[in-house]
């Protein structure tokens, strides 16, 4: 049996060997190498902190350096870096943490050996000549070494030459676990030397540049050879880049990552061409979970409102492909520098796992050197999870949070209700024709592309009446075949219906194969109406009668109301949307496998039924890890119903089993019978802390520590311990359960209760039960408060205190304006409360 194991092991790619010990449950991060200026005592100090703090891996870019170090900087691909490569390799393999590298500097791809015949391209006019030039895009936060051109992503020569130079420059059998493309910010980029051959092969007719100076008002065969120019660019850009750049890693033994967003492509297509699709979660939301804030200034306008059907694009593809990790780069700008909270990021690590999200990417780690004084070298964007950030020492309960969940999430298969079609011709005859380059970013133009469609309001309806879905494109439609009844991808990932939003244009091959489909016995449903026509320009009239002869039997597939359709057919549905509740099913071994979260504040605690046969259920709180079974009521017609609570911020793992299991009965909140406000003198001792210890305080009233009387508290960044004594009532039986709320907390605490320590509490809601016996007559509340460092980088600003010390950007505001925080108000700090004990 060992000869076979090992043989086995012999048949797979480099890669997966080399990720057998590389843990990808635990989170990973990004890690920018400011100037490369690293050594090798940092490496190893940086990588072993990390390590520590429960990280699984990290993500190399090199980006622009610090003013003062520039006699360290390593320049890119150069040996001195690649020995620091080569160091940080084998250290994090002690450490069994796995890396993963861009294939350049800063982004998007480019560099000093792009030559100008190899950069981004774009078309102009002169009169009514058409110019082929260059864009002369530079590297964005290129570090050393790394700056130049911006290649040209549709140009096959271009990108051949700039993968042979890393071929020829990069260290030799390297044990990076994947290369990685940055979301797309190719600017400008509108054309490639031969795009009008290129053209006429892909579109069968010559295109007629001057199209491309129709903008507005545009007849219908102008918008029709628009959508041609944009089919084609995307094509190109598949073609030329995505597919080559992954073929390419693959035969150097390495996986993908990429972030496919941001391109002019059809972005579902590009995600699923990588090993790992990776979306991202850039910016912030108003959830309305109580004592949740926004950022003030975050601007939605600018940059949008992130949102699960953007992470979704990424997530559809691996399902659909049956790739196992889907990645993120999560909480970019969350909020402003100094002001990020670990109680800010949960929710949005909910959001992110419920979208299809199983391996998370902080947005990230500047390499700080160890001896550098606060708060050190830090990047442009927030958020910092180094050493220096405020939140760096309560960190790894945040990390043991994700392991716990992305372990499960990563074991289990998807299992969603509906297929939803993906219109892109209707992107790029609509709301692209016109506009060059047309790009499908998930920041403020998703409104356009996206959320303002029929297509972004199918998505929405779907998910909120309990349809799971995952999207398709027009080209792994294809792929699909129909096994009892029910539409089954190429990677043997299945689902009951197929659902058609509103469409205008349609590729014929595409109306044909959905034809097919139905013929096959697959439920397909258009919503209100079939497509109008065929896309595109070429033999337009047989195409027209070409479409009237495919529409004719597809036409009672259309619904007027396609949910009753689905209700009609069964297609589960899961009613925990319809509570307020988000959350993502998936299946394994042992049954279904739910992740529910409490993103709003119209659920506390009622009634579930599941969209799955179950005769028990166990419930796993990853957060304060508890565990235990609830009573199952089994229903004929394969759900399963159970009671539970789940208070705003809350979140939990649902195990479904078709046999009845006997274990620890899940530990439920009690309800909120009796009430006990925690009240009196407040004695305040400050721990640790910069820049200076306040002296201690008492007080009656919990509010901000900033607005008591000793001025250090102004500007203090550290842990405060907050100690009252309190009396039980004496109607309160002993044994009884009960839980402790501490009502608003700036911004993490750790509890004890009579010497005995509950817990650490980071995340809304900020509470936690007191086991069976431990409150007596008498008792002592001892919180251990850890702020932010917002005050204290108020501080040094006010005191004009030169620390912004980095090229390029050098540092901003979440508003892309020169950062300074002496303008900001002081940021509440301390217990805030109202603390409260409930039975």
């Amino acid at each position: 049996m060992k000869f076979i194991r090992y043989a086995c092991l012999l048949l797979l790619p480099l890669s997966s060997l080399a990720q057998t010990k590389i843990n990808t449950a635990k989170p990973w991060a990004y890690w920018w190498w400011m100037g490369s200026a690293v050594t090798e005592e940092g490496i190893r100090k940086n990588l072993k902190d990390y390590a520590d703090a429960g990280l699984g891996g990290l993500h190399i870019i090199p980006i622009y350096g610090v003013k003062g170090y520039e006699q360290q900087f390593l320049p890119f691909l150069s040996p001195s870096w690649n020995k620091a490569l080569d160091i940080t390799l084998k250290e994090a393999e002690k450490l069994g943490l796995g890396i993963d590298l861009s294939l350049g500097t800063g982004w998007p791809y480019g560099g000093p050996w792009v030559r100008e015949s190899d950069g981004a391209r774009k078309f102009d006019f002169q009169g009514d000549s058409l110019l082929n030039l260059p864009t002369k895009q530079q590297v964005k936060r290129a570090a050393p070494g790394g700056e130049g051109l911006v290649v040209n992503p549709f140009d096959e020569t271009a990108i051949r030459n700039y993968l042979t130079h890393f071929e020829q420059n990069l260290l030799k059998n390297n044990k990076v676990r994947s290369y990685y493309n940055d979301s797309y910010e190719v600017y400008g980029a509108t054309w490639t030397n031969d795009f009008l051959p290129e053209f006429k092969r892909r579109r069968g007719y010559d295109f007629n540049p001057a199209i491309l100076k129709r903008k507005e008002n545009l007849t219908e065969e102008e918008r029709q050879q628009w959508a041609d120019y944009h089919t084609t660019l995307s094509e190109l850009l598949r073609d030329r880049f995505t597919s080559l750049w992954t073929k390419w890693s693959t035969r150097n033994g390495k996986i993908t990552r990429d972030q496919a967003h941001g391109s002019p492509g059809n972005i579902i297509d590009l995600y699923a061409l990588a090993d790992i699709p990776e979306t991202e979660y850039f910016g912030s939301k108003q959830y309305k979970i109580p004592n949740y804030r926004l950022d003030p200034d975050y601007d939605s306008t600018r940059f949008g409102v992130p949102g699960t059907l953007t992470m979704q694009f990424a997530s559809s593809a691996a399902h659909l492909t049956g790739k196992t990790l889907v990645s993120s780069e999560t909480s970019t700008w969350l909020a402003e520098h100094f002001r990020v909270s670990l109680s800010q990021i949960k929710p949005i690590v909910d959001e992110l796992f419920t979208g299809g999200v199983n391996h998370i990417f902080y947005h990230g780690i500047p390499y700080s050197p160890p001896e550098e004084k606060w708060p050190g070298w830090l990047f442009y964007a927030s958020t910092n999870y180094n050493q220096q950030s405020h939140f760096w020492k309560d960190l790894p309960e945040l990390n043991r949070y994700i392991t716990a969940g992305q372990e499960r999430l990563q074991a289990a298969k998807p299992d969603a209700s509906v297929l939803l079609y993906f219109p892109i011709q209707d992107v790029w005859h609509g709301v692209a024709a016109g506009e060059a380059p047309f790009l499908l970013d998930v920041h403020a133009n998703a409104r356009r592309w996206l959320n303002d469609t029929p297509f972004g309001a199918t998505a929405s309806e779907l998910r909120m009446h309990g349809y799971q879905s995952d999207f398709v494109s027009d080209s792994l439609l294809h792929r699909f075949s129909v096994k009892n009844g029910k539409l089954v991808s190429e990677a043997g990932t299945v689902y009951p219906a197929l659902v058609i939003p509103e469409t205008k244009y349609m590729p014929i091959e595409t109306l044909a194969k959905l034809q097919e489909l139905s013929k096959q016995g697959a439920k397909i449903v258009f919503v209100k109406a079939l497509p109008a026509q065929a896309s595109g320009y070429h033999n337009g009239q047989t195409r027209k009668q070409q479409w009237t002869e495919l529409s004719k039997p597809l036409q009672p597939l259309v619904a007027a109301d396609y949910l009753q359709k689905l209700k009609a057919w069964k297609i589960r549905q899961e009613n925990m949307a319809e509570l307020g509740l988000s959350y993502i099913r998936k299946k394994n071994a042992e049954g279904t496998l739910y992740f529910v979260t409490n993103l709003g504040n119209e659920f506390h605690r009622g009634t579930l039924r599941l969209a799955s046969a179950a005769r028990s259920v166990e419930v796993t709180d990853p957060l304060r890890n508890r565990q235990g079974y609830v009573p199952v009521r089994a229903q004929a017609d394969s759900t399963s119903e159970i009671e539970l609570a789940l208070e705003p911020g809350e979140s939990v793992f649902l195990q479904t089993f078709a046999s009845m299991r006997k274990g620890k009965a899940w530990p439920e909140y009690p309800l909120a019978k009796d009430t006990l406000s925690i009240k009196g003198i407040w004695k305040i001792d400050f721990l640790e802390g910069q820049p200076q210890m306040p002296p201690p305080l008492a007080t009656s009233r919990l509010v901000s520590w900033t607005e008591l009387d000793h001025s250090e508290s102004e500007s203090f960044s550290g842990t405060g311990r907050y100690s009252i004594q309190f009396k039980l009532p004496a109607n309160w039986e002993p044994g009884e359960n009960r839980v402790l709320d501490l009502g608003s907390v700036r911004e993490t605490a750790t509890v004890r209760l009579n010497g005995q320590l509950l817990g650490k509490l980071w995340s809304l809601p900020y509470r936690i039960q007191i086991p069976a016996q431990l409150l007596k007559a008498q008792n002592t509340l001892e919180v251990d408060v850890t702020n932010s460092s917002a005050n204290r980088i108020r501080k040094l600003d006010t005191d004009k205190f030169p620390w912004r010390k980095f090229y390029d950007i050098n540092f901003v505001s979440i508003q892309y304006k020169p950062f300074d925080a002496s303008k900001w108000e002081l940021e509440p700090s301390g217990l805030l409360g109202p603390v409260v004990i409930y039975k």
